[in-house]
């Protein structure tokens, strides 16, 4: 089987000839290793180590052409050893800034803090909204680089779409303290929110289905502190409606991120939703791989947990015996995709990344 093959198989939850190997290789270990950032670097690191490219930096790119009076800019500037940038929305009733701080970390240059919210009042929220619906009438997709990722990728990689879901991108423009005490103070005000942005979600899938790639991958950072009660009110509604919207499709395929305490929000997920795939299950959480595996892997593809602790600071035996947990836990009966449990660090040792993908193809096939 091919490596795209393959790992198409698992999402289906049958089963391929081997395991599926995808370490979340992101822009930060880019640009360490090779220098560079984007989705080119990160295929090339998959195809230096052998593995398959998934949940890189690939989507769709949009074209909003803002009215009179409206405006976005993002500008950056050096401070000692610090880049701060500024990500402003110019509307005819006020401005919305953010600001970001990177380059604190020498080691780790692109990693990155939000010291300053889009979103700081309620009367920000109503500024957010205008802009929001303003976006949901003038955005076009523009599927020029999506397309191109999955031409040159072909069968040894998957070009995923990625996108937020609704209360991630609450969270990323409030804070996560802010938002989840404004459920409380301003439930209404989220609601309203929440509803745009749920316009826009459903926008951004009919642009997937209508690109050539075949996965979206749906992003639920954010929704971790939720109780059961929040997370049905403000989240599963979305969850529910973008997968009915992707299963309309025949050989597209929808999963979602989901890190943190989930152990309460997996059934109804699982149960409502019905997705083809949840990952990272990572070793903070509250369930294990073996776990979901066993509650689970007859409903939907389990991708999970490789500590990527390891692939920095242990030794390349080390992730051998980490791969064959990963494997004892969670191949049984296809179904399953060997990922990290998070982002791959900027200071992993390539050897260990290999070490992955040389236990796997001796261990794990079927």
């Amino acid at each position: 089987m091919s490596k795209k093959e393959r790992f198409l198989v698992a999402l289906r939850r049958e089963i391929p000839d081997m395991v599926p190997v995808s370490p979340l290789i992101h822009n930060r270990f880019a640009y360490t290793t090779l220098g560079k950032t984007g989705w080119r670097a990160v295929f090339e690191i998959h195809q230096m180590i052998g593995s398959i490219y998934f949940r890189g930096p690939t989507g769709i790119k949009w074209r909003v052409r803002l009215p009179e009076g409206w405006s976005e800019i993002n500008r950056s500037w050096r401070e000692a050893h610090k880049i701060i940038t500024d990500h402003l929305i110019k509307t005819p009733f006020g401005i919305l800034r953010e600001r970001n701080i990177s380059g604190f970390n020498p080691r780790d240059p692109l990693s990155s803090k939000t010291t300053e919210f889009l979103v700081k009042s309620e009367k920000d929220y109503e500024l957010y909204k205008a802009y929001l619906d303003v976006w949901l009438r003038r955005a076009e997709p523009d599927f020029k680089e999506i397309s191109e990722a999955c031409r040159v990728m072909g069968d040894q990689g998957v070009a995923q779409v990625s996108m937020d879901a609704a209360f991630t991108d609450l969270v990323k423009v409030r804070g996560v303290k802010q938002a989840y005490m404004d459920l409380y103070l301003r439930p209404e005000v989220i609601r309203e929110v929440l509803e745009i942005l749920w316009e826009i979600k459903e926008k951004e899938i009919e642009a997937f289905l209508d690109s050539p790639s075949e996965v979206l991958y749906y992003d639920l950072w954010g929704a971790f502190g939720l109780g059961p009660n929040h997370f049905r009110r403000f989240v599963l509604p979305e969850l529910e409606r973008a997968v009915r919207l992707v299963k309309q499709v025949e050989g597209k395929y929808i999963g979602f991120y989901m890190v943190g305490k989930i152990k309460r929000q997996l059934p109804m997920v699982i149960r409502y939703a019905c997705p083809d795939f949840i990952e990272p299950f990572e070793l903070q959480s509250d369930i294990t791989l073996r776990d979901a595996k066993s509650l689970y892997g007859d409903r939907i593809c389990i991708m999970g947990n490789f500590d990527p602790v390891l692939l920095a600071f242990g030794t390349y035996e080390d992730c051998v015996k980490e791969t064959l947990r990963c494997l004892s836990e969670g191949m049984a009966n296809g179904g399953y995709v060997l990922v990290t449990g998070d982002e791959v660090p900027a200071n992993a040792k390539l050897d260990n990344l290999r070490a992955i993908v040389r236990t796997v193809e001796k261990y794990g096939r079927y």
